[in-house]
């Protein structure tokens, strides 16, 4: 197995493709964006090429539409008779619809599985990131290499789709504790405390959680800690509330996180990076930038 097929676009899909080219043969879905290309990686132009030459597919689409018109192409159906086929889906789905794809594929002699990669930093990839597999344990075992060749930590979720819960499981966190962080850390700046003491005492404390271990390190010099866009992290928190109602578990702080995420994308711009969220409660509390004072 050294044939690697990626469709996708995005920072992660770019991200996916230049480590598994360190390893493998790998060819790439024509898109708009050419970065995804890089030394050893060919370009194909539609997806019945890309099936027919690779071994494995891998999906990285960072958007819905995408990501459905990949999935549901008829060409996988053609491409399929010859060998049953593995697709990974790294992208940003909903559970639910990865169920129905993957049942549907499964008739034409296709396993999907799905295998989101989060992160909200490439560059902490082997520290703060994870590759959350929902499918069978043998299917694991077969594309095990090809996804530690792009994040070390890869964590067993259980059946498909449950990799894409577990995903909005841990973005929504992620970005609770990120907002709680900033709103406290601005009340406790206009107070006269410092940054650094403030982080040091949470992370020492029950207040430690992602965000004051990484964030607060990271405002008090002004560094960079995420990729992630505010969109991208308005979207998430959408789809995990809407998967949450179906099931009967309403996530209302998500809900209320989600609607000062979309406030943020309209006062800075939905392509800013999260780290800038630390601007509204600098500007709201009346707070020199950068580093919250």
């Amino acid at each position: 197995m050294n044939r690697i097929g990626v469709a996708g676009s995005g920072k992660v899909a770019t991200f996916v493709v230049h480590q598994l080219a360190k390893r493998y043969s790998v060819r790439v879905l024509r898109a708009a964006n050419d970065s995804l290309l890089c030394d050893g990686v060919e370009e194909v132009h539609d997806v019945a090429d890309l099936v027919a030459g690779s071994d494995i597919v891998i999906l990285c689409a960072d958007s819905d539409e995408l990501r459905a018109t990949l999935l549901r192409s008829p060409d996988w159906g053609k491409q399929a008779s010859a060998e049953k086929r593995v697709v990974i889906d790294m992208g940003q789905g909903d559970p639910d619809e990865t169920k129905i794809i993957a049942t549907a594929l499964s008739e034409v002699g296709i396993t999907l599985v799905d295998a989101p990669l989060h992160t909200e930093n490439t560059a902490a990839i082997e520290t703060a990131s994870a590759i959350l597999f929902g499918g069978p344990p043998t299917v694991l075992e077969s594309v095990r290499g090809v996804l530690e060749s792009v994040c070390p930590t890869i964590i067993a979720c259980g059946d498909v789709g449950n990799g894409h819960a577990m995903r909005l499981v841990v973005a929504a966190i992620a970005a609770c504790n990120r907002l709680i962080t900033y709103e406290c850390a601005a009340m406790g700046a206009t107070n006269g405390l410092a940054i650094a003491d403030m982080a040091t005492v949470l992370n020492s404390s029950s207040g430690y959680n992602s965000a004051s271990a990484r964030v607060l390190p990271a405002l008090a010099t002004n560094e960079r800690t995420a990729d992630v866009t505010l969109s991208n992290w308005a979207d998430d928190l959408r789809m995990a509330s809407a998967a949450a109602m179906r099931y009967g578990a309403p996530m209302l702080v998500a809900t209320m996180a989600r609607s000062t995420l979309d406030a943020a994308a309209n006062r800075l711009g939905g392509s800013s990076s999260v780290d800038r969220l630390a601007e509204i409660w600098e500007i709201d509390a009346g707070l020199p930038a950068p580093g919250m004072g």
